[in-house]
């Protein structure tokens, strides 16, 4: 059996990557992997532990929006949750930089663990999450 050792990376297409790069470099603080040159059309962005690549699409249109009720979205990639420290605070950094999709959402486990969290969108419209994990 083959050992996956971790996630390396995960890439977005996107009509606007300088829009996209720009958003998650300036707006959400994450730095560029590699030197980020527009001209290119593509970034890859440090996500900590992967990098996020973003590359340019030239045919189609993006999915409809998810929501924050998952049974609610057709399957496929749903989101990605970016973990805090404070969560209020995460909230009131990015107010009035994203669209919101939610008020502050809380879930828990029957182990105990639990994730009070609040997504948003992108620029493109894929949702995100600032999420605060309490684990058990």
């Amino acid at each position: 059996m083959v050992t996956l050792k971790r996630v390396d990376n995960m890439d977005i297409l996107t009509h606007d990557v300088d829009r996209l790069a720009k958003f998650y470099h300036e707006t959400l603080g994450f730095d560029f992997h590699f030197p980020y040159v527009p001209e290119e059309e593509w970034a890859a962005i440090d996500f900590g532990n992967v990098t996020l690549y973003i590359f340019k699409s030239e045919v189609g249109q993006h999915e409809p929006r998810r929501t924050a009720v998952n049974p609610d979205n057709s399957p496929g990639y749903d989101s990605i949750a970016f973990e805090v420290d404070d969560l209020e605070q995460a909230i009131a950094d990015l107010d009035e930089k994203v669209e919101w999709v939610d008020e502050v959402i809380e879930w828990e486990h029957p182990s105990g663990a639990s994730y009070r969290y609040r997504p948003f969108y992108d620029p493109d419209g894929n949702m995100m999450y600032v999420t605060r994990p309490v684990r058990a």
